[in-house]
């Protein structure tokens, strides 16, 4: 069982925090080697944090929203690496979506994952470009 928040920069806990930027640094530095771009960015304090934590109360996946864009841009999803394909990416991104509702929203999603994230409801909206050196494309939702 897992739990499902969306809570803006402001509110985090320290702990929310440092467990939310030490995911993305082991999923995104560590296991893709993403060096070329910082993760920490200075974008977090204009984002609300999805925090999918386990009953243990680990975070176990995390994405940052920024609602005050139009469309809304969702950006940094991330699944504790001996997680993934497990399917709480999937149960993660099926509640955003439902939190989503109708709203219009971006995401630049890593081009291999582009037919996972069209089973979640996301289309693809552009050619295929490279954001840290990874191909990506940009997905839209809803489906129009």
């Amino acid at each position: 069982m897992f739990t499902f928040a969306i809570t803006p920069f402001d509110a985090l806990s320290l702990t929310g925090l440092y467990d939310i930027l030490h995911l993305r640094d082991l999923v995104f530095v560590v296991g893709q080697k993403i060096t070329c771009e910082p993760e920490v960015d200075g974008l977090d304090p204009a984002a609300s944090h999805v925090e999918v934590r386990d009953e243990a109360g680990r975070l176990v996946a995390t994405a940052r929203v920024f609602l005050g864009e139009s469309p809304i841009i969702v950006g940094r999803v991330a699944t504790r690496p001996d997680l993934q394909r497990s399917g709480v990416g999937t149960w993660m991104m099926q509640r955003l979506g439902e939190w989503l509702g109708d709203r219009p929203a971006l995401l630049h999603a890593q081009a291999h994952l582009e037919d996972w994230y069209a089973r979640l409801g996301w289309t693809r909206c552009s050619d295929t470009y490279l954001e840290a050196e990874i191909p990506h494309v940009s997905m839209r939702r809803p489906k129009e």
